[in-house]
């Protein structure tokens, strides 16, 4: 018989079951939910909701009807969790904090990169008090799994700096491309354009708000360049917005791609942007452009510090408005060092390859579960 494994997170369909959060990281949790099917696993979701069930990719997703948040953390989502999944051999805790103040006993938890760096999520926590009771359920998140997966280096520092007791526990499994999918073109087959991609979702912490500032400066200075944004927005609102804003500017152009349909996106691009403000991991959309030998412009952020060497396969800076066009400039006037940067993502890249993380998250996967 098969063992069964559940995972708990906090949003892969919006929480009336309507619409699909599409991110990177719900594009990890239909990859990781694959990996498990590959190696014999049954496989359920638990997720905010009002109380329904769902089938997306033949995985079941079901709601739970609780919203209640504490210090940042979701005890009534875990422990609603925790009653439903008696029957499950494994648990998996998509995100820290979720694996407070009940975990099960053989579980594995993954960070998908700091998100309190979130200018907010400071006002929130503002008192110290408030602090040491996030920074105390944080703890305990951290003792319950066996195992901790972070995506990239920087959740690993901040914990060993802040939780060194935790140091055995951590793995570090970034994350991947598939690079036989992901590729340069053979043959530059583009026209005298230079196109410059946002391919993000459009929130403020990803840097949408500095690159349409910097588009309107840059499509009225250079009549060469065109900037694309492909990415969704969190609900039909932001995308009417979105649609209405690039109808009045000169070459820019928005509109939102199938995931089967990103390589020829990013193929079509001479520069891409990734100009994140916070609650960054190991960037998929940074890994895929660097895959396809694009120079990537990005944040300083998260784990894009783990991907992006400056001056060397792209620009790391803090995403302002004029250091973003500023770097841009740069790169619109080098066309031997975008090549050059392009290249050397692309060499980078083959690093972070999908079937070396199938592999890493397969032996984590093995040493737990049995």
């Amino acid at each position: 018989m098969k063992k069964k494994v559940a995972l708990l997170t906090t949003n892969f369909f919006n929480p009336k079951g309507e619409r699909i959060i599409t991110g990177g990281a719900e594009r990890y949790q239909v990859d990781f939910c694959r990996l498990l099917r590959d190696m014999d696993f049954d496989v359920e979701v638990w997720q905010m909701g009002d109380n329904w069930t769902k089938e997306f990719d033949g995985i079941k997703i079901h709601g739970l009807p609780v919203n209640k948040t504490e210090y940042q953390t979701f005890p009534e989502l875990n422990m609603g969790f925790y009653e439903n999944v008696m029957s499950f051999d494994y648990t998996l805790y998509f995100i820290l904090s979720l694996a407070y103040p009940l975990v099960r006993e053989k579980s594995i938890s993954i960070s998908h990169g700091v998100y309190w760096d979130w200018p907010g999520f400071d006002a929130t926590t503002g008192k110290l008090a408030i602090k040491q009771e996030w920074l105390r359920r944080m703890e305990l998140s951290l003792a319950g799994p066996q195992k901790l997966v972070s995506v990239d280096t920087n959740t690993i520092n901040y914990f060993n700096a802040t939780l060194p007791s935790f140091y055995n526990k951590w793995e570090y499994i970034p994350n991947y491309v598939d690079t036989d999918l992901f590729l340069p073109l053979e043959e530059d087959l583009r026209n005298d354009k230079i196109r410059i991609l946002f391919p993000r979702r459009m929130v403020p912490v990803r840097g949408i708000n500095e690159t349409m500032r910097a588009a309107e400066i840059l499509t009225k200075k250079y009549p060469s360049i065109e900037f694309h944004f492909c990415g969704r927005g969190h609900d039909d609102t932001i995308e009417m917005l979105m649609s209405q804003w690039a109808s009045k500017q000169e070459r820019c152009y928005y509109y939102w791609k199938p995931f089967e349909m990103m390589p020829e996106i990013y193929q079509m691009a001479d520069i891409v942007l990734i100009p994140s403000r916070s609650t960054e991991g190991t960037s998929l959309a940074a890994l895929e452009s660097m895959a396809c030998g694009k120079p990537v412009i990005a944040g300083l952020a998260g784990g894009l510090s783990d991907l992006i060497i400056h001056g060397y396969n792209g620009y790391l800076v803090k995403p302002s408005v004029e250091n973003l066009v500023s770097s841009i400039e740069e790169l619109i006037n080098d066309p031997k060092k975008r090549k050059l940067m392009g290249e050397r993502g692309r060499e980078i890249a083959t690093s972070f390859n999908k079937k070396t993380w199938h592999e890493r998250w397969a032996n984590v996967i093995s040493e737990v579960f049995r």
